[in-house]
């Protein structure tokens, strides 16, 4: 249930990106998932506070609402929000005796993005922050079936690979780790560190053969024998192994392929509808509703939702001074041939 990844290109540009895996199909008109983008010094007004945007942002949002699934702003912070079981709230009273201020899960991401712009400031500001258990009406009215609050956890990276994990996982106190750039779901991110020593053998060249005795001589099968062993299930730890190995062995490439380059290392954790059933017979199934790119020094997204391949772009203007919608398209476009 997602899976997120940030690449290099050989000039240092960063593109990051964002599998949204769920149970619903996130453009159904009670969801009606669109590009939204804020000005900055923009009063925003959430469930149980209000405040004003110090960065212009925009992503991808639900319901016309601060819940955003993911996202990035006029100083190229980008980053998302995606399920952890292990996450956990309390409530704001019992969160400010702790001296804690109250934070809803579903307005994280707007949260940030819209007011800062370093790594370092997001470090500082989440030790004083707990997460809030509380209803969200507009994820409720799209009918997803999954009840709020989320059980959720949230990535943010800037333009220079620096990334941060935030685990809501102690009484709605926040883990705060540093990032690799992959991360998925369950369990807490420190396991999928340690689950990483089990896989040193992985390289990203052949092994060629082995010679196991004087008469014992064994050849690889064609290619790819240094990654045998790469788990190759949907679950996720095996995303977050896939997703690690498969983009740190990435070739280099220019910055004009980096949307191009952090689509094709996805295709390895994209979920196929009909894969995943929740049960041996419940039609609901988990799968990948959409794939959103992001090219954060242009601060540029890119979507291509589950019913087609086409793209579409939208990228932030820092000098807005309204609030911006735009559909995600789903029409089907080919270019044909010149005869």
């Amino acid at each position: 249930m997602c899976t997120s990844i940030a690449v290099t290109a050989d000039n240092g540009d960063v593109f990051w990106g964002r599998t949204m895996d769920f149970t619903f199909d996130p453009f159904k008109p009670s969801a009606d998932s669109k590009m939204t983008a804020y000005p900055s010094e923009y009063e925003l007004k959430g469930l149980h506070q209000s405040w004003t945007t110090k960065y212009a942002f925009m992503g991808i949002n639900v319901n016309n609402s601060l819940f955003f699934n993911d996202g990035i702003n006029s100083a190229g912070i980008v980053g998302d929000a995606q399920y952890l079981e292990e996450a956990s709230w309390d409530t704001a009273s019992n969160l400010e005796k702790r001296g804690l201020k109250p934070i809803i899960g579903e307005e994280v991401v707007s949260y940030v993005l819209s007011n800062f712009g370093s790594i370092a400031e997001i470090k500082e500001a989440f030790t004083h922050l707990g997460q809030e258990k509380t209803t969200y009406p507009d994820w409720e009215e799209a009918d997803t079936g999954i009840p709020t609050p989320i059980p959720m956890h949230y990535t943010f990276s800037d333009a220079e690979g620096h990334s941060v994990i935030l685990e809501p996982v102690k009484q709605g106190v926040f883990k705060i780790y540093d990032g690799i750039g992959v991360m998925t779901n369950s369990p807490e991110y420190s396991w999928h560190l340690d689950n990483l020593r089990n896989y040193l053998q992985l390289t990203n060249h052949n092994l060629g053969h082995q010679q196991l005795t004087e008469k014992l001589y064994i050849k690889q099968i064609e290619s790819g024998s240094g990654l045998i062993g790469l788990p190759g299930d949907y679950t996720a730890p095996s995303r977050f192994v896939r997703g690690t190995y498969l983009s740190k062995f990435l070739a280099p490439f220019h910055s004009d392929q980096g949307i191009t380059q952090l689509y094709n290392v996805f295709k390895a954790v994209m979920i196929p509808r009909g894969i995943e059933h929740l049960q041996e017979n419940s039609a609901k199934c988990d799968y990948t509703g959409y794939w959103a790119g992001y090219d954060v020094t242009n601060r540029s997204l890119y979507v291509q939702p589950e019913d087609c391949p086409t793209m579409t772009k939208f990228t932030l203007d820092p000098a807005i001074t309204t609030k911006v919608t735009e559909p995600i398209q789903h029409d089907f476009q080919v270019l044909e041939a010149k005869k």
